[in-house]
């Protein structure tokens, strides 16, 4: 009965089916195509290389080198273990996981760990492992899709696939679910990042410990630290990362209302926590300072710009699904805000990021000599000193924000941020916040 229940309340999560009785219908058919397969089948589940995915055939795609799909906090791979009884062999355990290892488990590695077990035939393994990321994660669709793939896959696919693809609700949420899919197992190996920095930042001094970047073309949000090493050395690092939704008309703000996040440089603001917000922004928030003064320069509008949390009755949001904001699933944004990220930490929003590898010029050894300071700045008194610099190109416009900290002595330090837009061959200051 358990097992009956499991598979009615995915296939109604999962908005495939619309009433009860349909459900019922389904997760019998189901079943009883599973157990005749188990009882008639004397093979071990992994030598079955046939499973069909129903609805992420890409899954099952072994045309092509894997993409890569290591997180920052995955967990440890499973061990299989020989088969057990006289039919199909579910003797797969995995490995001891220490407490700290299982809070490092997040929606995500687990279902990456079921895909690269698809990828490699374990079919057993992964059905093992889809069927504890459902059990964690209930509100995770895209893990109840695949749990029922897989769960279809062993039954011998499900016939009611076509009937229910006609229905247009079902085909908007599955394109929605594959391209969440598709990203989340796209993205970057965190090998790539070492050595390597964002493009729009020349310059980091170690008054700022941290740096958030959003590449909007992954949905994906990284943060870099620069720990300092045994010789002294530091280097930025890319100590975390996670799956994010942008807006539903994608990226280039430029009205109230338009549905799209903004792309440039802004500085965390707030940190919300959730008893102080609606069930749309989830576990918390992040407010940033949009709009800037360079998109006020530009005559953008809007506000309201944040990186928050998802409503609890989702893991995680499609990729293009919010008014604007940067939206993490919960139990990344409460990760992210265990780091401790500041006040004026700076949040990097870029449509498709380039990253490069400049060991001789590094942001990291010394500011730019060229770079213009506020004239008022240069008549207060106290010792001001470029702690970040960041350019890049706004709609044809070369833009930078530059933030200088005054040290004074018995005062604690103060921050300024200035806004500069290239007019000519010169630096124009356009605006500071407030």
């Amino acid at each position: 009965m358990a097992i009956l229940q499991r598979v009615q309340w995915t296939l109604f999560q999962l908005g495939l089916v619309k009433t009860w009785t349909q459900v019922l219908f389904l997760a019998l058919l189901l079943l009883v195509a599973l157990w005749g397969f188990l009882r008639q089948s004397g093979m071990d589940a992994e030598a079955k290389s046939s499973s069909e995915i129903v609805f992420l055939p890409f899954l099952n795609d072994k045309t092509g080198p894997a993409p890569d799909w290591n997180t920052l906090y995955e967990p440890q791979a499973l061990v299989a273990q020989a088969p057990v009884g006289n039919g199909v062999g579910w003797g797969v355990k995995t490995q001891r996981k220490t407490p700290s290892e299982k809070a490092s488990e997040s929606g995500e590695t687990l279902f990456l760990q079921t895909y690269q077990l698809l990828n490699s035939g374990n079919h057993a393994q992964a059905l093992e492992v889809a069927q504890t990321m459902v059990e964690r994660f209930p509100n995770f669709q895209l893990g109840q899709l695949m749990y029922a793939d897989l769960m279809a896959g062993f039954s011998g696919g499900m016939p009611e696939r076509e009937a229910l693809l006609q229905q247009p609700e079902v085909r908007r949420r599955l394109s929605q679910l594959k391209a969440e899919a598709l990203q989340r197992t796209r993205h970057q190996d965190k090998t790539y990042f070492v050595g390597k920095y964002p493009a729009p930042l020349r310059y980091l001094s170690h008054s700022v410990s941290k740096v958030v970047v959003v590449d909007a073309q992954k949905s994906r949000l990284y943060v870099l630290s620069r720990p300092t090493d045994a010789l002294g050395e530091s280097k930025l690092q890319v100590v975390f990362d996670a799956y994010v939704s942008i807006g539903n008309n994608g990226m280039g703000k430029w009205r109230e209302g338009d549905g799209k996040t903004p792309a440039g440089v802004y500085f965390v603001q707030k940190h919300l926590t959730d008893p102080m917000l609606p069930d749309l922004y989830g576990s918390g928030a992040l407010t940033l300072d949009y709009p800037s003064p360079i998109d006020k320069e530009l005559k953008r509008t809007g506000s309201g710009i944040w990186l928050h949390g998802s409503p609890s009755e989702q893991y995680a949001r499609p990729p293009t699904a919010t008014d604007g904001c940067v939206v993490l699933a919960n139990d990344d944004m409460t990760r992210l805000v265990q780091l401790g990220l500041k006040a004026d930490t700076p949040v990097i929003i870029a449509e498709q990021l380039t990253w490069h590898d400049a060991p001789k010029a590094s942001p990291l050894k010394a500011p730019p000599k060229s770079w213009p300071e506020p004239e008022d700045m240069r008549k207060t008194p106290g010792d001001w000193q470029l702690i970040s610099a960041f350019e890049w190109t706004d709609k044809q416009n070369n833009v930078a924000v530059l933030s200088h900290e005054l040290q004074a002595p018995g005062r604690a330090p103060k921050r300024l941020h200035s806004y500069w837009v290239m007019d000519g061959k010169q630096w124009k200051e356009v605006g500071r916040p407030g």
